[in-house]
This record gives structure tokens, C-alpha cells and sequence, in this order.
């Protein structure tokens, strides 16, 4: 009975609040059915990655390819980690979204971008004994107020219950940001950047870590966490990102 008065006070006070606050798109602000979301035509406009992608970093194929295919880069070079996927490209429509959640406070964004990191990791929710954000440095956090990573990897932990280790990484100096430098700058700036939160010492042995994070550029961030955990004991460490930088797509 308690359950039935408090489904029906949340549905009124939804209502309520959109009438206050009509529930406008994401993108272009146009009028949509619920609060968070898109509209059909800007909805069109996002490029999701599908298969077929590289099996083990998720870089997105042309349709000709194999569906268990390895990409060069990974056949020359295994990465540090064993998978990593994402939901959508990164590029001139996902860009302002992204942005906005990352600086502009834009959190209202976070049931969307949840959902689409949950539909895009299916494959690696089973394996994965605990969910982990790539860490901000405590300077840079103070600065924005929030992790976004932090954000999503909280929401996705929830949604697939998946133990959360908010704190699981600490990154012990503040790097320049990563925008601007070529793919070599970009691993010699995080070198060394990250290291285990000492109380995960022994928890971390021979378990399966989820790593999230907004965007997947080089993979200069996401392979230096990775390295850190694998070098801890971990027995396989995976991504995944909301986006992906292709760069024929920016």
C-alpha cells in the first residue's frame, strides 16, 4: 500500500515538474516526452559503434571485415588490457554533449549516458568484480567539482551490481590536459601518473577490473591504469568509455 502511495507521489511530482519544466532534448532543446533525452532527429544524428570492431580494443571495422578480427595496432602490440569498448563516436554531434557533462555541469545527462555505456558493455559485465573510474587528480577535482567518470561508473555499478572501488586508482600528479598533444606526448605525459590506492593492495589479486571513463583518444590513459593494475596482481582489466575518438570522425 506504501509502495502504491509513493509510485503514484513520484509520477505526480514528475508530472508536476514537467509542467514547471517542460522535458526539452539534450541537443536542441525542442520538446520531448521525458526529462534527459533526445529527440527522434538528434537521436538519428549519433553514431553508435557496432560491430564488427577489433576484439580486443574495439576499434570499429569497415563492414568487410571478420567479426572476431584483431585490429594491426593490437596484433603488433597486445594492450595492457584485454577489452576495451565504447558506445558512440566521438565527433562534431556527441562533442558539445560531452563537453558539457565534463565541464558545464551538465549532469542532468548522466541516466542517458549510462544507458549507452550499458548497452555498449554487455560482454564485459560478467566477468567484472568490481567497476572503477580513471581517476582525476584531488587538484583538478577541487577545480570541477565532480569525476565524470566517477559519475557514470557510480550509475553503472547500480544498474548491473557490479562492486564499485570509486577510489580504486590515485593519480599522484597532475598532467597536462591530454587535447592537444600528439599520441607520443600523450604516453609520456601519464608514465607513472596513476597508482593503486594501498587498501586495494590485496583486493585487487587475481580479480576482474572494469575501468570507465568519457573518452577513449590514444588509450595513452586507459593503458597506463591498466598497466598499474595488471602490475598489482589483477587478472584482467577492461574499458570502457562512453565515446571514441576515430579520426576521420573529427
Amino acid at each position: 500500500m506504501i509502495s502504491g502511495f509513493k509510485n503514484i507521489a513520484l509520477k505526480m511530482g514528475q508530472k508536476t515538474l514537467d509542467f514547471i519544466l517542460p522535458p526539452l532534448c539534450l541537443q536542441c532543446h525542442t520538446l520531448v516526452l521525458q526529462q534527459g533525452g533526445l529527440c527522434a532527429s538528434c537521436w538519428q544524428k549519433i553514431s553508435f559503434i557496432s560491430k564488427p570492431f577489433c576484439k580486443s580494443c574495439g576499434f570499429p571495422f569497415d563492414l568487410h571485415h571478420e567479426l572476431e578480427s584483431i585490429c594491426g595496432p593490437c596484433a603488433r602490440k597486445k594492450p595492457p588490457f584485454t577489452r576495451a569498448r565504447a558506445a558512440i563516436y566521438y565527433n562534431e554531434i556527441s562533442k558539445p554533449l560531452i563537453l558539457r557533462f565534463k565541464h558545464g555541469d551538465a549532469l542532468h545527462m548522466t541516466p542517458l549516458f549510462t544507458e549507452w555505456l550499458y548497452q555498449a558493455g554487455q560482454d564485459l559485465f560478467e566477468q567484472a568484480e568490481y567497476i572503477a573510474p580513471i581517476p582525476l587528480h584531488w587538484s583538478r577535482l577541487v577545480y570541477r567539482g565532480y569525476n565524470q567518470a566517477a559519475i557514470l561508473s557510480r550509475k553503472l555499478s547500480k544498474k548491473t551490481k557490479i562492486t564499485h572501488a570509486p577510489d580504486l586508482l590515485k593519480r599522484k600528479k597532475r598532467t597536462p590536459s591530454q587535447g592537444t598533444l600528439t599520441a607520443k606526448e600523450r604516453d609520456k605525459n601519464v608514465s607513472n601518473a596513476f597508482k593503486l590506492n594501498k587498501k586495494y593492495d590485496q583486493l585487487v589479486r587475481d580479480k576482474h577490473i572494469l575501468l570507465i571513463d568519457d573518452v577513449l583518444t590514444s588509450g595513452a590513459t586507459v593503458q597506463a591504469c591498466a598497466k598499474v593494475l595488471k602490475k598489482s596482481g589483477a587478472k584482467q582489466v577492461d574499458i570502457l568509455t562512453l565515446a571514441r575518438v576515430i579520426k576521420s570522425e573529427i
